[in-house]
């Protein structure tokens, strides 16, 4: 797929050049099972001090392929002390850099419904067993999705990685009793229910 020359995020041009230039730090697989969500906030002060944005910093977290996830701390990132910009790259999608959104999710998670009988029975499971009991991507694939191809496989990875770091993004902003991360399963359990995302949009906000 053709590089984009629109981007609609004024940073992802500032981002993309980092990336290109390889100006950015490399922790890959730093979160396995994921910490409980009133634990996240210590877990990323104590792992990336989440909480010092002296000074700008990209880093690497994920990468399936060609896909790679970036987590940013800056001021940029307003919605509290804890608060980071998660990125997704790669040279194969249109835009090849944005920042994930929950529509975004609701989008892959509605696609990939469609690639396969065991994805569409199992994918809300699995988003279960990864945001509310706090599974590794891991755990998770080997649990609902040993026996896929292997491109079926990495679609899945690159989908439930955004999914961790989105979730963990959520409940680092909207700690207990907020809901954070909760609030995005209720949006992907909805889905299944047969919800349209517009429908959803009327009674929750994403």
């Amino acid at each position: 797929m053709a590089r984009s020359k629109r981007q609609t995020d004024p940073r992802a041009g500032t981002v993309l050049t980092l990336i290109e230039k390889g100006n950015y730090e490399k922790l890959i697989g730093i979160v396995k099972d994921l910490p409980k969500p009133e634990d996240v906030r210590d877990f990323l002060q104590e792992t990336l001090q989440i909480t010092n944005k002296d000074y700008h910093r990209l880093i690497l977290v994920e990468e399936i392929g060609d896909y790679k996830l970036f987590i940013e701390i800056t001021q940029e990132a307003i919605k509290g002390d804890y608060d980071f910009i998660v990125w997704r790259f790669s040279p194969t999608y249109n835009p090849i850099i944005k920042r994930p959104s929950h529509n975004d999710i609701a989008d892959v998670f509605l696609r990939l419904r469609n690639m396969h009988r065991d994805i569409e029975e199992y994918l809300i499971n699995a988003c279960f067993r990864l945001l509310r009991d706090r599974l590794s991507v891991e755990n998770v694939m080997n649990r609902y999705f040993e026996k896929l191809t292997e491109e079926l496989k990495k679609e899945l990875e690159k989908f439930l990685h955004t999914l961790k770091w989105i979730g963990l993004q959520e409940d680092a902003n909207y700690p207990p009793p907020k809901l954070g991360s909760k609030m995005v399963l209720a949006v992907l359990a909805l889905i299944k229910a047969g919800f349209e995302p517009k429908d959803i949009r009327r009674v929750i906000r994403f």
